[in-house]
């Protein structure tokens, strides 16, 4: 019985220290912090808020970011994983020896073979839906073929060794590969809990993590913890808890206690912080130079937007200073191209003057002298009122005489649908807002403006033709057939005339950097072969039929290529020859050529820089170590291993 009531209150005993966050007798440290909520999981090779998280707090990779004010995006690349590495001359080929001493939250070592299986895992069929753009398995030998079904993923480009010793080949040179390996998709996973549970591996209690903090719990739309992972090896600050909170929670909550640190979101709160003798005290900013702010034209198809000179037009008659000072309250600098001056790049570049003669007679060349002939156009927003869309519809109505209306949509279609989608058939002759910015510390310095060469600059009529192409390689995964040689024979006729026209564009481009990338093996007819050849061997209908939507798909993706191709406008067809000979320099040199590819971007006014947005915030001042995230979905705090909480 007296041991019965012992138990009981030491239980009483632990359940208080537990509640009052008194850990082996020490007060615990715990920082709360505002974050995005995680709607789609923690699974790290996706493209959403949560792959933040992956770069250094939940998940490590070989190389991964350190606090750096003087470098861009105020962080450099450092070696966390990887402890050496060899680059063959060609800078194909990369091999890593890795640190022995790394664990994985339940104590195993992470290995060379936990990259390889990951990365094979990724690149499988599996994962259909894998953004392969946003990491660095896109640039392994044979991904896409695996990717694709033609090929097995032991063909992908990467091998362990031995436990320690992993090997990287590449289909073509990346002078960046050690950038690239710091992004979420560049993490592992823990091969066992994802194979015992391939739907829920990812949810705290379940989550085996190799990072310096583990998930313990995650409530949708309001909060997820975080607490140190007692098997991490490395660097770290000394906060035991992490505390990250949904739903746009700021500048209230800070001064309540809640939070230690706010994002300020409107001049009235950054007005009121600064004139508060306390708040102006824990007031930091920083410019956000991996971005730039404007607006781009609607990705429909309306053959207005292929007239330059009305989109060179718009572009000069916006006075930039006047909506930082009287829109903005401060909150940003104008800008007038994709890099600001005091940059490299920036530099180095032309700027979109403001000159509303210069303006009104580009309107006039147009055919539209002082707006007359030309339709109302449509500025597409969400949310609510947004006053920068208003300035600007403003803007073109008194300097040029221009009307627009503004049409406020759903944030989802939005985001969606508007503003980085490929082709948007529903939407009119118009513009929607964007902010673009560096996806990571990349030799890719464009901010999404590489879009003009992608989706916009060539004529309306190809991208309808591109869209619908797009819909039919979509519509391939669903079709039914294949079991014949007559359903082969619409795709054995196609593969033969795109195969002279993509001998010919090989043979006439210039580049030759280009013409490597597009000649990678297995070509894209090689993979079609290999597939039919599949097809002929195949035991099960099942089977055929996949082979043959499989080949469908490649088919309709190569006449998706040669229709850009051959349609693209000369300019950006020289930008894009510099853009591979900036990705093929290391990255000190390629910084000093990125305005060579830039420049002819800006100069098509698809889209079109307005401001630099600044990241203004309030922090505890027992608070140190918190790092700015810059890049997509910043601003934004992460790396959260080095916080430190003083006493």
């Amino acid at each position: 019985m007296i041991k019965k009531r012992v138990f009981i209150i030491f239980l009483i005993l632990i359940s208080s220290l537990l509640i009052s966050g008194v850990v082996n007798g020490q007060k615990e440290k715990v920082v709360s912090l505002p974050f995005w909520d995680v709607p789609g999981g923690l699974v790290p090779y996706y493209w959403q808020a949560q792959h933040i998280l992956a770069q250094g707090t939940i998940f490590e990779g070989l190389y991964g970011y350190v606090p750096d004010p003087k470098s861009l995006g105020g962080v450099k690349v450092v070696p966390v994983i990887a402890q050496s590495y060899k680059v063959s001359k060609d800078y194909k080929v990369w091999t890593f020896k890795l640190r022995k001493d790394k664990k994985w939250s339940n104590g195993d070592p992470v290995t060379a073979k936990d990259f390889e299986w990951s990365f094979k895992y990724y690149a499988s069929p599996k994962i259909q839906d894998l953004p392969a753009w946003a990491g660095p398995i896109q640039f392994f030998e044979n991904f896409w073929a695996v990717k694709s079904g033609a090929m097995d993923p032991d063909k992908l480009g990467i091998k362990a060794l031995d436990d320690y010793t992993l090997e990287i080949r590449l289909v073509t040179p990346r002078y960046d590969l050690k950038e690239w390996l710091c992004v979420g998709q560049a993490v592992p996973i823990h091969r066992k809990t994802v194979e015992a549970d391939p739907q829920n591996w990812w949810r705290p209690g379940k989550i085996v993590v190799n990072g310096p903090y583990i998930p313990v719990s995650w409530t949708p739309g309001k909060d997820m913890v975080l607490v140190k992972n007692p098997n991490y090896v490395g660097e770290r600050g000394n906060v035991d808890r992490i505390v990250l909170k949904f739903g746009g929670l700021g500048l209230q909550q800070y001064m309540a206690g809640e939070l230690d640190a706010a994002l300020i979101n409107t001049v009235a709160e950054y007005k009121f912080v600064l004139s508060d003798p306390k708040l102006s005290k824990e007031f930091h900013e920083d410019i956000m130079e991996c971005f730039w702010n404007g607006y781009q034209w609607s990705r429909g198809f309306d053959p207005i937007m292929d007239n330059i000179k009305l989109r060179q037009a718009l572009a000069m008659a916006i006075d930039r200073e006047k909506l930082c000072r009287d829109v903005l309250g401060g909150r940003a600098l104008p800008l007038s191209k994709y890099w600001p001056n005091g940059t490299i790049i920036g530099d180095k570049m032309k700027e979109i003057p403001f000159d509303i003669k210069k303006a009104k007679s580009l309107l006039a060349e147009a055919g539209y002298p002082e707006g007359k002939g030309l339709k109302t156009l449509v500025f597409y927003i969400t949310g609510g009122g947004d006053p920068v869309a208003e300035f600007l519809v403003d803007q073109w109505k008194k300097n040029l005489g221009i009307n627009v209306i503004i049409e406020n949509i759903e944030g989802g279609l939005y985001w969606g649908s508007y503003v980085w989608a490929n082709f948007t058939p529903d939407a009119k002759a118009g513009f929607t807002l964007i902010g673009a910015p560096m996806n990571n510390l990349s030799v890719d310095f464009s901010k999404g403006s590489d879009h003009s060469v992608w989706f916009y600059d060539y004529p309306t009529s190809i991208r309808k033709k591109r869209f619908e192409l797009e819909q039919e390689q979509d519509a391939w995964l669903r079709k039914s057939g294949g079991l014949t040689e007559e359903d082969w024979k619409p795709l054995l006729e196609k593969r033969k005339t795109l195969y002279e026209g993509f001998q010919k564009i090989v043979k006439s481009e210039p580049e030759k950097l280009w013409v490597e990338e597009m000649t990678i093996p297995p070509l894209w007819y090689e993979q079609f072969d290999e597939l039919y050849e599949k097809w002929k061997n195949a035991k099960t209908n099942e089977e055929k039929t996949n082979y043959w939507r499989l080949a469908g798909r490649v088919i309709v993706g190569q006449e998706i290529f040669q229709l850009w191709y051959n349609n693209l406008s000369p300019q950006s067809k020289q930008a894009y020859r510099w853009r591979f000979r900036t990705l093929n320099r290391p990255f000190n040199e390629a910084i000093k050529i990125a305005h060579l590819w830039l420049q002819p971007s800006q100069d098509r006014y698809y889209m079109v820089p307005i401001y630099l947005p600044k990241a203004q915030w309030v922090q505890n001042p027992k608070l140190e170590g918190l790092v700015l995230y810059e890049f997509s979905w910043g601003p934004g705090f992460f790396l959260f291993k080095y916080l430190n909480l003083k006493d």
